[in-house]
C-alpha cells in the first residue's frame, strides 16, 4: 500500500490505470496485487515523474499460515 498527499485527480488515477486508487480523507491510497520489488520501483518512479508526495510505503498484512497464531 503507497499513500500519497492529495486527491488523486482523473490525470493520476490515469497514470496508474493498472494499479488501485482509492482516496481516504485528504489522501490518495494505491493498492497492486501481487507487487514484486521491481513494480515497487516502478510505482515509485512513476509517484516522483509526476511530483506527487509520497507520505508512506506499507506492506498489507497476509492472513497467517496453518498452524500459526
Amino acid at each position: 500500500m503507497i499513500t500519497i498527499r492529495g486527491v488523486a485527480g482523473s490525470w493520476v488515477r490515469a497514470a496508474f490505470d493498472d494499479t488501485e486508487v482509492s482516496v481516504v480523507d485528504d489522501t490518495t491510497v494505491l493498492r497492486r496485487a501481487e507487487a514484486d520489488q521491481a513494480v515497487l520501483y516502478g510505482l515509485l518512479g512513476r509517484i516522483q515523474n509526476l511530483g506527487l508526495e509520497l507520505l508512506a510505503v506499507s506492506r498489507e498484512s497476509e492472513e497467517p499460515a496453518r498452524g500459526t497464531k
